[in-house]
């Protein structure tokens, strides 16, 4: 969580961060693990989970750890290679936590691991130089280059400036992966004397995604109900398909194939490494998730985060790629506000505001102070007034969408963290007690926030 994030550290809190940081560090120096670090400015949780699927970690006796949920920051990070949960207001659980810091940094215990693949995020500068600080990396992934966290940073290059950390902090050894359609992430090539793999849509990638086709399947009432999606990938000239069930989104299809670039470098077959993906990989709470919602409804479930309109349009566009029937399906999107945004934050929140309207979605409804500037660009766009609805807080929007929604339609919810949008998602839900298992921020430490 990055609730307070604008907080400078207490003594106590950077004790813990350097204790943390010292046993993991130690601990990998001592073992030797191999690190695989993930970052940029969207898409890193799904490029990361897609990553360990593809190098076999959901297998039993597998010796790849990815990050566990979001874990991405100064906590994060060591959890993941300590294999700890975060413990929340509970002093004896971090007591806990630190006494196992201490057994594993100290050579008592061991990582548990040979590979380990870790998100790593940056909310202002110094961020990353931290994270490799810990856990230099052996293959550095850049998904995006987005102003997210702009608020934080002077610009989109200074973002830019702060994930390219992982590049330089590979050795001549080792292997960045990069999105051959982001001319930003392209532009960091200069700064590692690594081997560089391309993946994207763009021709001369080294890992080409030809196509991401969303799957649908017809219901009993003949509406047509989204199931995922259909990815054909080039890799050594060889075009292998594969079906992602459970999730939409082309993020999702560059995430297969960041997969399998990071696989082949390892030596994985390719085969071996799809395989995995079709069977293991349904994406990831928050990000795309296909959920069955009330009254036979659909909902595609991005609550994680917003913090970049570039997330946002991709999920809006990937909503309006699926085909239904207009007489008896609509599309929905219910988003709250982008926060952390800076400067960008007018521009960015029109932005989503036009694209909703030339995507012709058939209802908008709005979730927060900010997030009223999507409405009214939508508005001036040329979207209907009555199609669009504007609410202060998540809970009112849900009741009224419950109240409108009819079978067969199509919702896409998504909105930053502070929005909880998640809580939305449960109302809205076909089978609510599941929330805890498919929804993010479902634990005892986020209820009251």
């Amino acid at each position: 969580a990055k609730v307070g994030a604008q907080r400078p550290p207490s003594m106590i809190t950077k004790l813990i961060q350097q204790i943390l940081a010292a046993a993991s560090r130690r601990a990998i120096q001592r073992e030797k693990t191999q690190i695989i670090a993930v970052t940029g400015s969207v898409g890193k949780s799904s490029t990361k989970e897609a990553i360990g699927v593809a190098l076999g970690a959901r297998e039993a006796g597998s010796t790849v750890r990815a990050s566990l949920k979001n874990y991405n920051n100064q906590y994060g990070v060591p959890f993941t290679i300590l294999n700890v949960h975060a413990a929340g207001r509970d002093p004896l659980a971090w007591a806990i936590i630190l006494l196992r810091a201490l057994w594993i940094g100290w050579g008592w215990g061991t990582i548990g691991c040979k590979t380990l693949v870790l998100e790593m995020g940056a909310d202002r500068k110094g961020d990353l130089a931290w994270l490799v600080g810990i856990a230099p990396p052996d293959i550095a992934v850049i998904t995006a280059i987005a102003p997210a966290h702009a608020e934080f940073f002077g610009s989109i290059e200074e973002v830019a400036e702060e994930k390219s950390v992982l590049l330089r902090a590979l050795r001549k050894d080792g292997c960045a992966v990069l999105n051959a359609d982001d001319a930003r992430v392209t532009a960091m090539r200069k700064e590692t004397e690594a081997n560089a793999i391309y993946v994207g849509e763009s021709e001369g990638s080294d890992v080409r995604v030809h196509d991401a086709q969303i799957i649908t399947e017809t219901d009993e009432r003949g509406h047509a109900i989204p199931q995922g999606i259909a990815v054909a990938i080039e890799l050594d000239g060889r075009v292998s398909r594969t079906e992602l069930r459970g999730t939409v989104g082309r993020p999702q299809a560059w995430a297969a194939a960041a997969a399998l670039a990071v696989a082949r470098q390892l030596d994985v077959p390719v085969e071996t490494a799809f395989a995995r993906l079709a069977r293991d990989y349904h994406g990831i709470p928050g990000r795309t998730r296909i959920i069955p919602g009330i009254k036979y409804t659909t909902l595609i479930d991005d609550s994680y985060n917003a913090a970049s309109p570039t997330a946002m349009v991709s999920g809006l566009r990937d909503v309006a790629a699926i085909t239904l029937d207009k007489g008896t399906q609509k599309r929905i999107a219910a988003l709250g506000d982008m926060r952390e945004l800076g400067e960008y934050t007018d521009e960015a929140h029109r932005t989503v505001g036009h694209e909703v309207a030339a995507l012709g979605f058939d209802v908008l409804v709005t979730c927060g102070t900010l997030a009223r500037a999507i409405a009214n660009a939508a508005s001036e766009a040329g979207m209907p007034q009555p199609a669009i609805m504007s609410f202060d807080d998540v809970e009112s929007a849900g009741v009224y969408l419950q109240r409108i929604i009819h079978s067969g339609d199509i919702i896409f919810i998504k909105g930053s963290q502070g929005s909880r949008m998640e809580k939305m998602v449960k109302e809205l839900m076909a089978e609510p007690q599941q929330a805890p298992f498919l929804l993010v921020r479902m634990t005892s430490d986020w209820a009251d926030r």
